[in-house]
């Protein structure tokens, strides 16, 4: 498949994906509340005719008043909302790919380094008994150790350099043992190769020929794998930025949908801003999903 094709492709997908959700948003979500006696009866009803009106208002607002609709707090637009969310969580998410990636390779290297020595321990060991742990128990577990043995750090910090290097550092702990362990992998792959012999031969150090070769011929099976750096990023962006109470986009597409124990969706769901999130967040994977097809055919264009 070529990379013209790829592209055109992935945004097929996208957009169904998108149209799927932004329906489920809109869906009609109105209860229905009448006492019966000393009860409260609640009832929920369901129709085509109220998804077509909540679809023809949104494009309404969209188009017409150049709004995305309703937004909780007084002094600012839900187009505003969107932004500024967004604005606050791109930061973290773009550093957090990058830490991911790059130091998620350079643990690869070592733990491939390790496993041919008695500290293996310290190498595949350490990676695959993270993996091995649910994400947000452990992102939960490092931020209650910061809180509770590091007070001098300004962990809730909503401004300044902490509230971004903590963000992206907690998010990108997933990235990192995850390209660590196929970086790992793929060199093991292509030990005893002609390649790596006639360049051995040639007189070149083992350093070298790791990374001249061996990590240069790896890097089309890691760069395909960016789309999922992302994906686990997203996931644990929620974690983070509710924990801390940082008013990024996963923070605000939480708060916006409003949900709670006893009715599900409240009465202050916000549509608008939900799908304007859920299209920003499409954009950044699109995007992410052309760098990885690029950089793939630049690298293995085969």
């Amino acid at each position: 498949m070529n990379l013209r094709t790829q592209m055109l492709r992935t945004i097929g997908i996208s957009l169904l994906a998108f149209v799927v959700i932004m329906l489920i948003v809109l869906f009609p979500r109105k209860l229905d509340f009448a006492m019966d006696g000393n009860m409260v009866v609640v009832s929920y009803e369901a129709s085509m005719e109220g998804l077509i009106a909540n679809i023809k208002q949104f494009f309404v607002d969209l188009f017409q008043n150049q709004s995305l609709g309703y937004s909780r707090f007084s002094g600012e637009t839900a187009g505003e909302a969107v932004m500024r969310a967004m604005g606050r969580s791109l930061s973290v998410i773009g550093a957090a790919l990058c830490i991911g990636f790059v130091f998620g390779i350079l643990k690869g290297i070592v733990d491939y380094k390790l496993s041919k020595t008695r500290f293996n321990i310290f190498g595949h060991w350490t990676t695959w008994i993270f993996q091995s742990l649910p994400d947000f128990f452990v992102i939960i577990a490092i931020q209650w150790f910061i809180i509770d043995h590091f007070p001098f750090i300004r962990f809730f910090a909503t401004d300044g350099w902490q509230s971004f290097v903590l963000s992206s550092i907690l998010v990108s702990l997933y990235p990192i043992v995850y390209i660590a362990s196929l970086t790992s992998a793929s060199l093991a792959s292509q030990e005893g190769k002609l390649y790596l012999l006639f360049a051995k031969a040639k007189g070149l150090n083992n350093r070298m020929i790791l990374f001249k070769h061996m990590l240069s011929n790896s890097m089309s099976t890691l760069l395909i794998q960016l789309p999922i750096l992302l994906v686990y990023i997203l996931s644990n962006l929620l974690i983070v930025e509710i924990y801390r109470n940082y008013p990024g986009a996963a923070w605000r597409l939480y708060t916006a949908m409003d949900y709670n124990t006893y009715q599900g969706t409240g009465g202050d769901f916000e549509a608008g801003i939900v799908i304007g999130i859920v299209f920003c967040f499409m954009l950044l994977i699109l995007l992410v999903q052309w760098i990885s097809h690029t950089a793939k055919k630049y690298f293995d264009p085969i």
